[in-house]
């Protein structure tokens, strides 16, 4: 058995502390001090982003890259994901505003076993349906399709929608559960969008540009939904912990970003993103007033706990050297087709 490389160990731990700290510290403003304005407030977090992204690419050779012009057909090609980009995280403010982190992350986790089962599932009805598969097709299937992953993806599945139900007060017409899974919906199809996307703009390419244009929509939308007059009398508008978390978030949310960028393509990164979510969900019940029930509280651990089992999907870079397989001329094109599912098991 092989030890985990000291870099990897660090790269895991950095992604922990950054994924942790932008949730608690979004829930901190959300909820603790109700600053319930999301136009404003992923619009400044937004705006500190393509600031600070914009200093890094220019003047930092820490991503070793510059970035690609955006052109016309650049534009109408990545526009589904700039207006998925925010609406999801103008919903996802809205639903953690009015629902514990612990729900939060649970329905999150269960775009994560959606998104394996769409990845995987194409890959079992072929499987199903070649007859007599040669000896390299059973192996590659048996590695390719992990069973406990799907098993496990189902059960999130499972308790997640358990654990809504469980909540005898859910009203879904004003609801955060309809927020969040408009956020959920977003992300999915943003991420789906993303493979058939203009090939030459890599991920900070998309990144900045999300947060460039999440700034020039959610300015003028403040305006035309009276939040920039609301927030004008936020009682908290002067308090040092409002103004220091609203700065800390933005800083934060990038780094977590950039560093996802980076770390996705490793083969462990699914188990750390679980384990991510589980330790967040942890530490806020320390750190947040909870209600929620012991049985709710018990599906919650459950799902967040089968997360850990549930493979992730392949990696959607555009560069063609990080696609993931390979092309393999030693075995059979149904096994080539097979290949294409990524079980980072």
């Amino acid at each position: 058995m092989t030890s985990t490389p000291p870099h990897d160990f660090a790269h895991s731990i950095i992604y922990l502390f950054l994924y942790s700290s932008t949730v608690i510290i979004n829930k901190y403003v959300l909820s603790v001090l109700c600053f319930t304005y999301p136009t404003i407030y992923q619009g400044w977090q937004t705006l500190v982003g393509a600031l600070l992204l914009r200093l890094i690419l220019y003047k930092s050779s820490w991503l070793a890259m510059s970035p690609t012009p955006l052109d016309k057909p650049g534009f109408i090609s990545l526009l589904p994901s700039f207006l998925f980009f925010v609406a999801g995280i103008v919903a996802s403010s809205k639903a953690l505003a009015n629902i514990s982190v612990g729900m939060f992350l649970c329905l999150h986790n269960t775009l994560c076993s959606v998104l394996y089962l769409l990845e995987v599932f194409p890959s079992m009805r072929r499987e199903g349906n070649i007859s007599n598969p040669p000896p390299q097709l059973k192996a590659v299937a048996e590695t390719s399709i992990s069973r406990i992953g799907v098993l496990a993806a189902l059960l999130t599945l499972l308790t997640a929608l358990a654990a809504v139900i469980s909540d005898l007060e859910i009203n879904f017409s004003e609801s955060p559960y309809l927020w969040l899974m408009v956020s959920l919906s977003c992300v999915a199809v943003q991420r789906l969008h993303s493979r058939i996307a203009d090939a030459r703009y890599t991920d900070v390419d998309r990144l900045y540009c999300c947060y460039v244009f999440s700034v020039v929509v959610l300015a003028p939308a403040s305006l035309y939904l009276e939040e920039a007059f609301e927030v004008l009398h936020f009682p908290h508008a002067s308090r040092l912990d409002f103004m220091g978390a609203c700065l800390l978030v933005g800083v934060l949310a990038l780094l977590l970003s950039l560093h996802t960028i980076k770390f996705q393509t490793h083969r462990h990164f699914s188990r750390v993103d679980a384990v991510g979510r589980l330790v967040t969900a942890l530490v806020s019940v320390v750190v947040f007033t909870d209600e929620t029930r012991q049985a709710t509280a018990a599906l919650l651990l459950t799902n967040l706990g089968l997360g850990l089992l549930v493979p992730g999907v392949r990696s959607i870079s555009p560069d063609p050297a990080d696609r993931w397989p390979a092309a393999r001329p030693d075995l059979p094109d149904d096994t080539q087709t097979l290949l294409a599912v990524d079980t980072q098991s």
